[in-house]
């Protein structure tokens, strides 16, 4: 994996409306934008980012906010292609992304729990004593 380092710089939450306030159809919406690309070495990239998550209603409730950065490892001319083109190379693009997502959301369904928000992704549910519901064949079977 090309990755070498993945840091969080800044991290930032707060409420806006008290938790005992009562607040329907609350929507989150979760943002990213890598900030900055910095060529390190030839082969040493560090891409810079920022991930929002913002609780709305009725008005703002919340928002959790990271910065950081990502050093990556084995690809030459990121940096060029970001200045160029604001663009990542697209297996770059896969391999950053999603190590972001899956870093930030990670920290803040941590951070949403203790401040008694809601999660910012959807948490499975577990259902005691229900069937799943029978598989319908599309009527062709392979074997």
């Amino acid at each position: 994996m090309p990755v070498k380092n993945f840091e969080f710089m800044t991290i930032d939450a707060r409420r806006f409306a008290k938790s005992t306030e009562v607040h329907k159809n609350i929507q989150i919406q979760v943002n990213h934008e890598i900030s900055q690309v910095i060529e390190r070495s030839e082969k040493e990239t560090e891409l810079g980012f920022r991930f929002a998550i913002n609780y709305t209603g009725m008005g703002a409730i919340a928002s959790i906010k990271f910065e950081g950065y990502v050093l990556f490892d084995g690809v030459a001319g990121i940096a060029h292609k970001w200045t160029k083109e604001k663009k990542l190379p697209d297996d770059v693009a896969n391999e950053v992304l999603n190590l972001i997502m899956r870093n930030c959301l990670m920290q803040g369904v941590v951070i949403a729990r203790d401040m008694r928000l809601p999660p910012p992704i959807q948490m499975p549910q577990v259902k005691i004593g229900q069937q799943p519901p029978a598989h319908q064949s599309s009527g062709m079977e392979v074997a």
